[in-house]
């Protein structure tokens, strides 16, 4: 059987899965209050828990002192089983396309595996989870066989110096690459699940992309993501070595077919460009607005969000995730005919690439611009 070119867990990042999202709000792009339960959750982002047995210096996600868990008392709660069922509950009823784990480390949770296989047994059509890596390569292979579609491993150094550097594990680079190339094995075996390698670019690994993807390729990677260091974006495409670095990974590409890596492909076009994170590419507007809420569903243990940047970046909850389904329905509306996006810093500075080519496509399409 051929491998796949592109994970049957569906992404935004594509245009064609963009202008069907927007087809599929019809008529909510004018009347968000007509939410209902019946409207498709395209996607439901669950933080499993803000623990992590790593430190990149990056990440944002993770809880690093107690003043942080004094500011943010949610980063001191996972989900459980039950909680997870409840969570699975609340949206009984409403087809649920895609659901992602993330966290912090998702694979810590106790009984993961059985959250998965939970997920899948409720309908839910396709489902994902973000690791690092660092457990042992044959409990990914359990998780897949308990429902997961699409696995994605973050690894951001091709050797274990950098490796070292950029997780705060000297061992952990060392398991998380066994585990892709256990799994990329796997996957030339045709075991039906998409592998996926995120790598954050910021200014220590970016003059070694060209040796990164090469390695990353070798081990079996379906498709390589390349994500931008936010906090870096406006000077990460400004060092000496970036013609090369174009150069090379252009090169790469050429050898391969068209149509082969487009996650890798479609990034490269945005991963140095400082303008392509954020909202100030955009017209102001009074009435420009975010319809990923309609749509998506973030979360952790506690609350829902708007979105996972909004999570990430410590913006405020739309509500408690007690709170019942018709509540988070109203509330999330309410996000989007009154939250002003083009002036909340957080959407301002980080709304992603993705996100806001599709608003701009469901603003054009409202009756009203």
């Amino acid at each position: 059987m051929p491998r796949a070119l592109r994970s049957a867990v569906p992404d935004l990042l594509f245009d064609d899965e963009r202008d069907a999202r927007v087809l599929e709000l019809g008529a909510l792009v004018d009347e968000p209050d007509a939410l209902s339960a019946q409207t498709p959750l395209h996607r439901v982002t669950v933080f499993l828990t803000y623990r992590c047995n790593l430190d990149c210096p990056y990440c944002k996600t993770i809880a690093r002192s107690d003043a942080e868990l004094e500011a943010r008392p949610q980063k001191r709660t996972s989900f459980d089983a039950a909680a997870f069922e409840r969570l699975l509950s609340q949206h009984r009823g409403t087809p649920l396309r895609h659901l992602h784990f993330t966290g912090g480390e998702a694979s810590l949770v106790p009984g993961f595996v059985e959250l998965v296989r939970r997920a899948k047994q409720a309908g839910v059509e396709r489902l994902s989870v973000t690791t690092n890596g660092t457990l042992p390569p044959a409990r990914y292979l359990e998780f897949i066989a308990a429902g997961l579609d699409e696995v994605r491993v973050s690894l951001d150094a091709e050797e274990p110096g950098l490796g070292a550097a950029l997780t705060g594990r000297k061992a952990a680079w060392a398991r998380a690459v066994e585990t892709v190339r256990v799994l990329g094995a796997a996957r030339a075996s045709s075991v039906p699940f998409f592998l996926i390698v995120n790598s954050v670019v910021g200014r220590e690994n970016r003059a070694r992309l060209v040796e990164l993807v090469t390695f990353l390729l070798s081990l079996g990677v379906d498709d390589p993501k390349l994500i931008t260091n936010v906090d870096e974006k406006d000077s990460l495409g400004d060092f000496p070595e970036a013609a090369r670095v174009k150069e090379g990974l252009d090169a790469l590409l050429a050898k391969a077919p068209a149509n082969a890596f487009p996650l890798l492909r479609r990034k490269l076009t945005t991963v140095f460009a400082p303008d392509a994170i954020g909202l100030t590419q955009v017209a102001p507007h009074d009435d420009w607005r975010c319809f990923i809420p309609l749509t998506e569903r973030t979360v952790d243990a506690t609350s829902y969000y708007p979105c996972s940047v909004y999570l990430r970046e410590g913006g405020a909850a739309l509500g408690p995730l007690s709170d019942a389904p018709e509540a988070q329905r109203q509330r999330s509306a309410r996000f989007v005919k009154e939250g002003r996006c083009l002036e909340d810093p957080i959407c301002q500075r980080y709304c992603l690439h993705c996100t806001r080519a599709y608003n701009e496509a469901a603003n054009a399409a409202r009756s009203g611009r």
